[in-house]
């Protein structure tokens, strides 16, 4: 609506004598216009507000899906940590853990968690059994060893852990 159109409005509002709903058709129109206009731009607020959180956890997924790898080879190579090195190797080694560290804190700051530890029990829809074994010390079908940790963004799994579980029998 431009200004002409405005004081035009106002204009039949002066000469109808009351501004109350209903006396000016016009401005009625303007009134219902400006009404659905208002609404729309809120409902469109609304929905780029969803469009730009679905953004962000998409990002988040794909860093973490990223990241995840690199701190399993991590994981991977510092189970096999050498006995009797020297003051120089354990630098070493004492900055590569820094560095793994550092890239999971990453996760965890971007909400990204790790789950699965021995003794919780097997949920299949968090879990992928890759083996059983039998251990009397755990429940059936507890978790008795992890091989690779599973990770979720808030309730979304983006890797099952992968898990051997318990069979008593």
């Amino acid at each position: 609506m431009n200004e002409e159109e405005i004081e035009m409005a106002e204009e039949e509002v002066e000469k109808s004598g009351s501004r109350e709903e209903g006396k000016c058709e016009k401005c009625d129109g303007y009134l219902i216009g400006w009404q659905r206009a208002l609404a729309d731009y809120d409902n469109l607020k609304k929905d780029l507000g969803k469009e730009k959180d679905s953004m962000r956890r998409a990002v988040k997924e794909d860093v973490a899906e990223s990241i995840i790898p690199i701190l399993d080879h991590f994981d991977q190579a510092l189970k096999f940590k050498p006995q009797g090195l020297d003051a120089t190797a354990e630098n070493w080694l004492t900055g590569m853990m820094h560095v793994r560290n550092q890239l999971e804190s990453v996760l965890l700051e971007l909400g990204v968690e790790p789950f699965g530890k021995i003794g919780d029990a097997f949920d299949p829809h968090l879990h992928e059994s890759v083996g059983e074994r039998e251990d009397e010390s755990q429940a059936e079908n507890a978790i008795v060893e992890v091989s690779l940790r599973g990770w979720k963004l808030g309730e979304k799994v983006i890797r099952p852990a992968l898990v051997i579980q318990n069979k008593n029998k």
